[in-house]
């Protein structure tokens, strides 16, 4: 009676460490969940940062390269800063832990690091780029704009929106290829109408837009962006933020190029210079009777006028200036009225 007493407790203490057993293996190899983020694919220069963040708030987040020395990684909250120390690949592990330290989640960024051109190269292709171009006759004023000098940092608050109309600049094609947003009417109005700037929000985040459209009701300085380039740096249910931006040059290696209104003629025309790597302060026909350059008349929607023509049927000649004072001078544009922009052959220097 007392061996099968014995027995049946043994039985039971096996029954109960088995059970016990399994909830514990259950915990411990229970499948992590997927940690999203905003990017996995990223791509930053040397020296440059880059800012990616989780979707989700975790008690502690952590990130491991897969090799060492090519990024400098650091986290405040859901926002992981990657800086580039060496150009190539590196895959980043983003780990995401619970209040009890437990890894609860984890995510993959792939990285490339990127070499910057160097100097010499930059004044290679300036040369090249420079060979019909004129330079500012007075040296004392050439890369000074003034309110909007390079360095130039400008306050003001950010919003965003979606657009149902044309932009006020008249460059929809290029939401294909760049973020955008509205520039608010007195930045607007002083020629910043395709410019190209650096929007930084409080935590240091940062987004380029090119300026397409205009913000009447916006306060100097403020700019309200795509609901897309919003979204990079901001959620939604933030709406308004402080900002501060400034200019800075559009990343293309093309030339400049000219966008004729369809109804254009030799005897009055506007056209449209776009592309170019700065805001564009002014531009000039070369008028073959007078044998001088003539200014053209500005529109708030970023075309230049000759009321009444430049004189012969062409091709023109055309000397453009940006606001730093780089000089180009275009020769051989003709009148195109396909509504199709003829390319140029200079781009200002970097």
């Amino acid at each position: 009676m007392e061996k099968r007493m014995m027995k049946g407790l043994l039985s039971l203490i096996l029954v109960a460490g088995l059970v016990l057993s399994s909830g514990f293996s259950t915990r411990v190899y229970a499948k992590k969940s997927k940690l999203k983020l905003t990017k996995t694919k990223v791509t930053v220069d040397v020296n440059k940062s880059v800012k990616v963040s989780s979707k989700k708030k975790y008690s502690k987040i952590k990130v491991k390269a897969s090799k060492k020395g090519y990024v400098k990684t650091t986290v405040k909250g859901k926002k992981i800063s990657i800086k580039g120390l060496k150009a190539g690949k590196v895959k980043l592990t983003v780990s995401g832990y619970n209040k009890k330290k437990k890894v609860v989640a984890k995510g993959v960024i792939n990285v490339t690091v990127k070499k910057p051109a160097s100097s010499e190269d930059g004044d290679k292709e300036n040369k090249d780029e420079s060979e019909d171009s004129e330079e500012p006759s007075d040296k004392t004023k050439a890369y000074d704009a003034g309110e909007y000098s390079i360095t130039k940092v400008h306050s003001g608050e950010g919003t965003f929106y979606d657009r149902t109309s044309t932009g006020a600049a008249n460059l929809d094609d290029y939401e294909k290829v760049y973020f955008t947003a509205a520039m608010n009417n007195e930045d607007y109005m002083n020629g910043l109408a395709g410019a190209y700037v650096e929007i930084t929000d409080k935590d240091g985040d940062k987004v380029k837009v090119l300026i397409t459209d205009r913000l009447p009701e916006g306060k100097k300085g403020d700019i309200d962006l795509s609901r897309k380039a919003f979204k990079e740096i901001e959620p939604e249910v933030t709406g308004r933020m402080k900002i501060k931006w400034k200019i800075i040059p559009l990343p293309t290696k093309d030339p400049v190029s000219f966008l004729w209104k369809p109804t254009s003629t030799q005897y009055w025309a506007e056209v449209q210079v776009r592309n170019g790597r700065y805001p564009i302060k002014s531009v000039e026909y070369y008028d073959t009777s007078s044998k001088s350059y003539k200014k053209l008349e500005r529109q708030e929607y970023n075309y230049f006028t000759a009321p009444n023509g430049m004189g012969s049927a062409g091709p023109y000649t055309f000397r453009i200036t940006d606001f730093y004072g780089h000089v180009i001078t275009e020769k051989g544009i003709s009148i195109n009225t396909s509504g199709k922009a003829v390319s140029g052959k200079n781009n200002f220097p970097y």
